[in-house]
């Protein structure tokens, strides 16, 4: 057996806790049957229990499995040791879990029984799969995030674990919704109606397959990111063909759902070929935004770049990419394919704003790169200025009636259409030169003490 994984089994499963957690639910169970309406029954109370035992509580265990290593000094020793990432990351997530799972059993087969009752094995089979996902996607989140700032070395206080903690409930909120449309006893709680049909990529799918289906992937998907996670925190290197993938994975899933567009009025003048490149472009800038903030910004590590770079040795610097420049070179491929596409029906103006939406991506990964060069505000100060350039300074130019002076912080349509693009670009060449000029000084070195 997994040593790690054997080793919280013993913490976490003591007879006296398993004892508690199974009284306290059959009396919850009791208490429902007896209430008379007062609670909707004992599948409605088990519901709830699963997702406070699996789902909430699962996820500040799995967010506080390494944490509370680094706490209390012993994850250097653990490190030291001769297991596997992948031994580390499966002992950690459902070892450190194995309580949350052992009482979310027992809701499970309340749950499960009332569903055999009333709509037969095969809703119940579907079900379990969902409740299984949706644990693990939470869980899982929830152990990357803690992963990632681990490496960053921010991992400390209560109010970052319960950060952690959030971002697996915000991934399994994301997974109850989609799953609520699909739904046929619990889609009015969104107001929308069930749907029994997924259009993707022009085929009609069933709904609750499709989305069994996709909730198994971004769960595989999931887990492979703690286990690369767990590499880099045991000093290993990851190569970029894993992220490759995913990007790949991303954008044909994305790009898939087109038809979704097709009724917004803003995008009537593109084919289903452009709001496929669009869709996929979206991803690929946001999950540029979002590496470029939770990957380590290392001066030493850019300068290597640069150096092979000059050298020639592409097949090194491509192998060597991080996450955010593998996210940002992808979202430029299909962008100029986007631009091109466009070009062929002559929309000028559609392809000004695709231009400008590459130079202020652009812009703004240089934003992040520069502010992390000289270690002075880093991240938090790239963020103000961010928030300057979308939100403050767009606000006073409204205010102040020079709509024409917004194409310089925002992609928008323009007259003249030269102007956003212009502006995004020749930003982010000011922003770039500036970053490479700070990447290219040397570090500072301490002031001697006065004598």
């Amino acid at each position: 057996m997994n040593p790690e994984f054997e080793r919280n089994l013993w913490l976490e499963l003591r007879p006296g806790r398993m004892i508690v957690m199974t009284v306290v639910l059959a009396l919850a169970f009791f208490a429902a049957a007896l209430s008379q309406g007062f609670f909707a029954g004992p599948g409605e109370v088990a519901r709830w229990g699963y997702f406070i035992i699996v789902v909430l509580w699962g996820a500040r265990n799995a967010a506080n499995s390494v944490v509370g290593e680094i706490r209390a000094h012993t994850w250097d020793g653990q490190r030291l040791s001769s297991l596997s990432a992948g031994t580390m990351m499966w002992g950690k997530l459902f070892g450190s879990t194995a309580f949350n799972w052992f009482g979310g059993a027992i809701c499970l087969v309340v749950i499960l029984a009332e569903l055999v009752q009333e709509h037969g094995p095969g809703v119940a089979a579907i079900e379990l799969v969902y409740y299984l996902a949706i644990g693990v996607i939470a869980q899982s989140a929830a152990l990357l995030a803690s992963l990632i700032a681990a490496g960053r070395r921010q991992a400390r206080t209560q109010f970052e674990i319960f950060l952690y903690q959030a971002t697996g409930l915000a991934a399994a909120v994301a997974v109850y919704v989609v799953w609520l449309i699909a739904d046929p006893a619990r889609s009015y709680l969104l107001h929308v109606e069930r749907t029994d049909v997924v259009m993707w990529w022009g085929l009609a799918c069933p709904a609750q397959p499709f989305l069994l289906l996709s909730m198994a992937l971004f769960a595989g998907w999931m887990l492979t990111g703690c286990y690369r996670q767990m590499r880099l925190e045991l000093k290993m290197r990851n190569g970029p063909l894993v992220w490759l993938a995913f990007l790949l994975f991303m954008g044909a899933y994305v790009a898939g759902f087109d038809v979704w567009l097709s009724g917004n009025q803003a995008l009537t003048n593109l084919d289903a070929v452009a709001l496929r490149l669009l869709l996929a472009g979206t991803v690929y800038g946001t999950l540029a935004y979002a590496m470029v903030f939770l990957e380590p910004k290392d001066r030493v590590r850019f300068r290597w770049l640069g150096s092979e770079f000059g050298r020639f040795h592409l097949g090194t610097v491509l192998a060597n990419l991080q996450g955010w420049m593998m996210s940002y070179l992808a979202a430029q491929a299909v962008g100029i394919a986007l631009i091109v596409w466009l070009g062929r029906a002559s929309l000028l103006q559609d392809q000004a704003i695709a231009c400008a939406m590459l130079g202020f991506l652009t812009r703004d990964m240089g934003i992040v790169v520069l502010t992390n060069a000289r270690k002075r505000g880093g991240d938090f100060t790239a963020l103000a200025v961010l928030f300057l350039l979308y939100a403050l300074l767009p606000a006073i130019f409204a205010s102040l009636h020079l709509t024409t002076g917004l194409a310089l912080f925002t992609p928008r349509p323009t007259d003249p259409v030269w102007l956003s693009p212009l502006a995004g670009w020749a930003e982010a060449l000011v922003v770039w030169i500036v970053a490479v000029a700070a990447i290219a000084l040397p570090e500072e070195r301490a002031k001697p003490a006065a004598a």
